[in-house]
């Protein structure tokens, strides 16, 4: 993307043109293949995840032919943003070839499938990066709705026994 980067499932984000997408991957590969030749950082740790944005802005064809050349390139998984639907996703899934990743946003574009059903498909990893925030976000609105409209103690049932609340957190 171009800055100021943004949520591959809204408006208004850019993507940079084919050719520069293509060498800010093949320069991302360089350096891994560098970090593994030298066993630095947990050598064979470090993987190459290459995304693009370009479904929303350019459209899905462009989109799965960046993948496939990021591929060609030596990225280790690619991650197609926001496909909007299963079909976009098998379509995906059957054009390009090695791990891909899934994002499972929701209220975003793409349809929110179970991992088995992911994995039936064609992906080998799942990113469901609002999930737990936004379910959190949630219990603390009622939290606080609780506390506003009551007392303390009407809130218990919302609470983790404190011991156990300690031993989640260290």
């Amino acid at each position: 993307q171009l800055a100021p980067k943004r949520c591959g499932h809204t408006r208004g984000k850019a993507v940079v043109a084919r050719d520069e997408a293509l060498r800010r991957v093949e320069a991302a590969c360089d350096a891994r293949d560098e970090i593994r030749a030298k066993g630095l950082y947990g050598g064979n740790d470090v993987a190459i995840v290459a995304r693009t944005d370009a479904n929303g802005v350019l459209g899905f064809e462009e989109a799965v032919e960046r993948c496939r050349l990021f591929r060609d390139l030596g990225a280790d998984l690619t991650f197609l943003e926001a496909p909007r639907s299963v079909e976009e996703m098998r379509a995906y899934c059957d054009a390009v070839d090695g791990p891909k990743l899934a994002n499972m946003l929701e209220g975003g574009h793409t349809p929110i499938l179970a991992p088995a059903e992911l994995g039936r498909i064609g992906y080998a990893l799942a990113a469901y990066p609002v999930t737990l925030l936004s379910a959190s976000v949630k219990a603390m609105q009622h939290a606080l709705d609780k506390l506003r409209s009551c007392s303390s103690s009407s809130s218990a049932d919302l609470l983790l026994p404190f011991p156990e609340l300690c031993t989640a957190v260290g």
